[in-house]
């Protein structure tokens, strides 16, 4: 069952390189939650609505990665430092992606084998997402919006005395 809160996570992470369309054709697949968490936990994090506000980085990079890169490049356009389809036929090809990706993960004994096996599969290099994984959401508050949030709690306070 899909959880609503981690689309709506995931759906932030795409928008980092994907435009609005293309975000809800990735979004709207049949298995694309489980594609993330299996991602997720490929790469040891825990899946969940806190961890995914917080690596939206890795949910970009690991989507460029493990499906645009994959579709065949009439699929794609790009504009605005930002991916969209260039054709309306793209859930077809969207799903061949992510049913590949899980093709190869089911003759997997381990996440190290799985991405070596993705990497030969393509004649690539094993893919680090280390330093996307360590890239934390900035959830710190600009003085502004601390006093707004301060006033906003203190009048809040205030009705309920």
């Amino acid at each position: 069952m899909e959880n609503i809160d981690n689309i709506i996570e995931i759906k932030r992470g795409l928008h980092k390189i994907c435009g609005r369309k293309l975000v809800n054709a990735i979004a709207d697949l049949e298995k694309s939650e489980a594609f993330f968490k299996d991602l997720f936990v490929v790469y040891g994090l825990i899946y969940n609505t806190e961890t995914l506000i917080q690596k939206r980085v890795f949910v970009a990079a690991v989507t460029k990665y493990f499906i645009l890169d994959r579709l065949p490049k009439e699929y794609l356009s790009f504009g605005d430092g930002k991916y969209e389809y260039a054709t309306k036929a793209i859930t077809k090809p969207l799903e061949q992606v992510v049913d590949t990706y899980f093709e190869i993960r089911s003759t997997s004994d381990s996440s190290e084998d799985f991405k070596k096996k993705y990497a030969e599969n393509f004649n690539e290099e094993v893919k680090d997402f280390s330093k996307e994984i360590s890239e934390n959401r900035d959830d710190s508050l600009s003085d502004f919006a601390k006093i707004v949030k301060k006033v906003y709690y203190s009048e809040n306070d205030k009705k309920t005395k």
